[in-house]
């Protein structure tokens, strides 16, 4: 799947907000974000994971909430805005969470070595999804867990006023990049649905995928499993 700005360009743009990003998220969503996250740790179905990769981690407010939940795990906070990931050193504290700047595309991590993959509002801004989903495949353990927390296309009028006119305006005068949230607007109309997403999702090997709509059918949670071997 090939969005309509190239990697270096979406690298850029996450980079030039990432000082007001947390900020802008929590306004936008009246915080409801905070809610869906803890959905997403919540259905991690392993008591005990050892190793958990978070994609396109941000700010880390994910990483954090796995950490918080699994406190002898050691949690990875992969982005390749090294911005964003700056942008949320502060908050780390004490946690086992490990930021590194990397390539959802390009995993540095060995065949079969994670227990969890994450990724939150990132999975989107994928040059190719087929081969994100390959690679996360690729990392998990079998028997491992896929968590994938995106939007949803949504053709509610309101909402779509909402987040392809107010956004932007507000977005503009906040963050002072004039694209980045006309970007959000158009990445999410661009998105597979949930149950395309689903299917996806299984064409690339995973199985008992179930997925989750929220809030109005705003975002969802899909949740998938590596085959045991």
């Amino acid at each position: 799947m090939r969005h309509e700005q190239e990697p270096a360009k979406i690298q850029s743009m996450f980079n030039s907000i990432a000082r007001r990003y947390d900020f802008l998220n929590h306004f936008f969503s009246f915080n409801i974000d905070a809610l869906w996250r803890r959905k997403t740790v919540k259905a991690v179905s392993s008591k005990a994971p050892k190793l958990i990769l978070d994609v396109a981690a941000g700010t880390m407010d994910l990483s954090i909430a796995f950490a918080l939940k699994f406190p002898d795990a050691d949690v990875i906070a992969l982005d390749f805005a090294c911005k964003m990931l700056n942008g949320g050193l502060h908050k780390l504290k004490t946690h086992q969470i490990f930021p590194v700047n990397g390539d959802g595309l390009a995993l540095p991590f060995a065949d079969n070595s994670v227990d969890v993959v994450s990724i939150a509002f990132g999975i989107r801004n994928f040059e190719n999804l087929d081969r994100g989903l390959s690679g996360f495949y690729r990392v998990l353990k079998p028997g491992g867990t896929l968590l994938i927390l995106e939007f949803t296309p949504n053709w509610n009028p309101l909402f779509n006023f909402y987040s392809g006119v107010f956004m932007p305006f507000v977005g503009r005068m906040i963050s002072k990049d004039p694209d980045a949230y006309h970007y959000l607007h158009r990445s999410v109309k661009a998105f597979p649905t949930a149950e395309a997403l689903k299917n996806r999702m299984e064409n690339a090997g995973f199985s008992t995928v179930q997925y989750k709509k929220m809030t109005m059918g705003i975002a969802a949670l899909h949740v998938g499993e590596k085959c045991s071997e």
